[in-house]
């Protein structure tokens, strides 16, 4: 890459993180106080966006304090452990078997089609033949991942929310823990049949203008704090995810972390950090929670 187009990408990241934090105003509500009847231990709840950038870490108020008062973050995963290692282990599931790469499992015209999508993408960093090898899912995620960034111009991969909270944690001497390993999400996101896969990829090929309007319209909605209108897009009859997904990516999983959280926020301080899409709706962690009898309040 080029020095100019490296500093006009520079440039671009440094802006956003600068929008990003100028627009966040009062009213936007990300942080949350949990606490356990009977307790005097204070927890907390962050709603993150995977692709915002770090600097979102100094644009919501209480979290930097959040971090230094808890004695432990939990995220989806532990970040912390990315050793080489699994990253690799990483690759190899998103890789397709040698009989299901994508020139076998679309026609031609289909195979052109996610080929004309993603060099509008890409931009030359890579091409249809040269992903073929992964599987569809994985190459929907990679197609959603540049659509996200044009939301976010810039976006640096390699620095992300996420990740910043947990590693930030870890200087102050905090454990960081997971909800749920690297395996596990790894089959949820890659574990569908290979067939299944080829057909979200096609729809999301075929919605690809409205799809990157729904990825701006989300960004803007959690540069908002507004966690209700996060899942009303979400959930959208069109392009959102249909009530299998919901289940299997929010509901299910949001029960099994409050099964956790329920023995653990009597017992120590935590900050849960997970994305925003997690937190809101009757079945959202929040309203989990304070079914069980937890009293939930936003952080000002």
């Amino acid at each position: 890459m080029c020095t100019t187009l490296k500093l006009c990408r520079m440039k671009k990241l440094m802006l956003c993180a600068a929008l990003f934090a100028a627009n966040f105003g009062m009213q936007a509500q990300l942080l949350w106080k949990v606490s356990a009847p009977g307790s005097d231990k204070d927890s907390y709840i962050v709603g993150t966006h995977h692709l915002a950038p770090q600097g979102m870490i100094d644009s919501i108020p209480g979290l930097q304090e959040a971090i230094k008062d808890i004695d432990a973050v939990y995220g989806e995963v532990d970040m912390t452990t990315m050793t080489p290692e699994v990253q690799q282990k990483a690759m190899s599931i998103m890789m397709a078997p040698t009989d299901s790469t994508l020139n076998k499992v679309l026609t031609k015209e289909q195979y052109d089609s996610v080929g004309a999508v993603i060099d509008k993408y890409f931009q030359g960093m890579a091409n249809v033949d040269q992903l073929a090898i992964m599987k569809p899912a994985a190459i929907s995620t990679q197609i959603a991942l540049m659509q996200n960034m044009a939301a976010f111009p810039g976006f640096n991969p390699a620095e992300q929310f996420d990740s910043k909270i947990q590693q930030q944690a870890k200087i102050l001497g905090k454990q960081t823990c997971g909800f749920e390993t690297m395996d596990f999400q790894l089959g949820l996101l890659y574990g569908d049949a290979i067939g299944e896969q080829a057909e979200s990829l096609m729809k999301a090929v075929r919605n690809d203008e409205k799809s990157l309007e729904m990825s701006k319209k989300l960004s803007q909605a959690y540069i908002a704090g507004n966690l209700d209108a996060m899942l009303e897009i979400m959930t959208d009859e069109e392009l959102g995810m249909d009530e299998e997904g919901i289940k299997k990516l929010i509901t299910d999983r949001n029960e099994n972390w409050v099964a956790l959280l329920k023995t653990l926020v009597p017992e120590k301080s935590v900050l849960v950090a997970v994305g925003a899409g997690h937190l809101p709706g009757e079945k959202g962690i929040l309203s989990l929670l304070k079914d069980l009898g937890f009293t939930v309040t936003p952080v000002r």
